[in-house]
């Protein structure tokens, strides 16, 4: 008997033991990552990563009374707890029982961690038998773990031999996780990268540990290897860390490099006979490759393009084709162009491309851009009328005005026209030819009547004007916009559309642009329409009204 007491305490002590197993880890230092928060009700279920608590069981409901202010509350104060199912991926752990006392809910690995937030208070209306729904807000937290993030970044992406020295690599762990990790091991593998002097210790680099958010960094400098073809390099950099329960974490990070032959083997440029010209002049533009390498160029497609502000004078489709170009060799090719535009400021050039083959290895390289400043005037003319909307007969005023901005003084003369169903009622259509100074601005208006019940768009005013030259024929001409007349028919009700207004002042169309209230279907004349107010009658009617409404009363 004695000896079967004793079994009986060992079993006890053995159960206890078993049921609080020795943590191998420091419990203090355990980091929690931000929990996940939710009101439960009976039933009710809360989940963060592999791990779900479902709400089962609340203290059970209470006979209520009416209080002196009219509430309903239970006859005893009742002593909120949850009754919780722990789940780890769908198979059940544990149970749970939280109340306003006790203190979290800790997975005896502290892979987890439960805590009551809030409770429905004891003297809540819920708890009272007719109105039963209690509920318990509840956090689930797990435990943090460290996420080191390497990156490796170097000065460029791509490297010349000879006219690039070094190569600087930087590697930068941080700590992105919920934890400290601990005793942090980076590794740099330099592929076929030689280090600009020292040992390779310095490829290697520890941490005694890395705080959350925290970061370290370090830069290792190679040479630029001497290369015949382009090659390409990988630096990679690898880590590993522990985290207080002594498990092992990995991470790694890379970049990729170019290093090319020297620049001076192969080249392609693009030249002008001038980078400052006039309006008129033509512009030689002059492109050349050269091989100045140990093996052949082959395959070589040479494409260039121009400015849209320029046009094209030779016959040419800006691409070409050249078998070969030996060792030592080059070859020159030339077109012309001739500018469109004014700029002071000057336009940009695309550079020109050349894609060719050297030891049946594909490259591609590109020239410098350039830019060519042209002198000249620039004119910008504008065409206004005074009104947008309007009744059948009624005038309008049309307003046409130049501007020089260039910087070249200039010879213009402007022309107008009038489309079909409109008369010229005062004024003239047209500029003669005249001396436009720079930012002066010149013009003229005239008044014209609509005979149609369409919509009139009328034509572009057109100014001709001299290039660096103020004698002889024109060089240029330049159009202005096409402001849109829109007729209100006053036979129809406004009241059908209201939306279209009667009138509207100074719409103007500068050069180049369209209309934004331009009609893009069927004139608005053939469209029900509404009927123009008599200015002045809505107020006598409002008097009327009230004259009528005095009388009324008085009767």
């Amino acid at each position: 008997m004695k000896n079967m007491k004793k079994f009986v305490v060992l079993l006890i002590i053995l159960w206890f033991a078993s049921s609080f197993p020795a943590a191998a880890f420091i419990t203090d230092e355990i980091e929690w990552a931000p929990a996940v928060e939710g009101t439960l009700y009976k039933g009710n279920n809360l989940t963060n990563g592999p791990y779900m608590v479902k709400a089962v069981q609340f203290p059970s409901p209470v006979r209520g009374f009416k209080n002196f202010k009219g509430e309903i509350i239970p006859e005893t104060s009742v002593d909120p707890m949850v009754y919780l199912e722990v789940y780890k991926d769908g198979t059940f752990l544990k149970e749970a029982l939280l109340t306003m006392q006790s203190g979290p809910e800790l997975d005896p690995d502290y892979e987890f961690r439960i805590s009551a937030v809030e409770f429905l208070p004891g003297n809540s209306r819920e708890w009272v038998m007719e109105y039963y729904k209690p509920w318990a807000k509840v956090a689930v937290s797990l435990r943090g773990k460290p996420e080191l993030n390497v990156t490796v970044t170097t000065e460029k992406a791509s490297y010349t031999s000879s006219s690039d020295q070094v190569i600087t690599a930087k590697v930068t762990i941080k700590n992105n996780g919920d934890a400290i990790a601990k005793n942090v091991d980076v590794f740099l593998n330099p592929d076929e990268l030689v280090l600009r002097g020292g040992g390779t210790g310095q490829l290697h680099q520890s941490y005694l540990e890395l705080k959350k958010d925290e970061s370290k960094s370090f830069e290792v400098v190679f040479l630029v290897p001497d290369v015949v073809d382009q090659t390409n390099y990988s630096l990679s950099a690898d880590t590993k860390s522990i985290d207080v329960k002594n498990l092992e974490y990995k991470s790694s990070g890379s970049v990729s490099i170019t290093v090319s032959p020297k620049q001076n083997y192969y080249s392609v440029s693009k030249a002008f006979s001038k980078s400052r010209i006039y309006l008129s002049d033509m512009l030689m533009v002059r492109l050349n490759v050269a091989n100045n390498g140990a093996m052949d160029m082959t395959d070589i497609i040479l494409t260039d393009s121009i400015n849209p502000n320029f046009e094209l004078k030779s016959d040419t489709s800006l691409t070409w084709n050249i078998p070969v170009i030996k060792p030592g060799e080059w070859k020159d090719i030339g077109y012309s162009i001739k500018p469109l535009e004014t700029s002071i400021n000057g336009f940009t050039f695309p550079v020109v491309n050349a894609q060719f083959k050297v030891n049946n290895k594909q490259y591609n390289i590109s020239s410098n851009a350039s830019i060519v400043i042209v002198n000249g005037p620039k004119i910008i003319i504008n065409k206004t009328i005074d009104k947008q909307f309007i009744n059948i007969s009624d005038d309008v005023t049309v307003t046409v005005s130049i501007q020089n901005i260039g910087n070249i003084a200039t010879r213009m003369e402007v022309k107008d026209f009038l489309p079909e169903n409109v008369s010229l009622v005062s004024g003239s259509t047209s500029l003669d030819s005249t001396f436009l100074e720079l930012n002066t601005t010149m013009g003229f208006s005239y008044i014209i009547r609509v005979n149609t019940r369409e919509n009139i768009e009328l034509p572009a005013a057109i100014a001709n004007y001299t290039g660096i030259e103020y004698r002889g024929m024109t060089r240029s001409s330049v159009e202005s916009g096409r402001p849109v007349i829109t007729v209100i028919d006053p036979t129809m009700n406004r009241s059908i559309n209201p939306a279209i207004p009667t009138l509207t002042p100074n719409v103007q169309m500068k050069s180049g642009e369209t209309n934004p209230l331009q009609a893009t279907s069927s004139p608005i004349a053939s469209e029900p329409t509404p009927t123009p107010i008599t200015p002045g009658f809505d107020i006598m009617f409002g008097i009327v009204v009230l004259t009528f409404a005095a009388v009324f009363r008085r009767r």
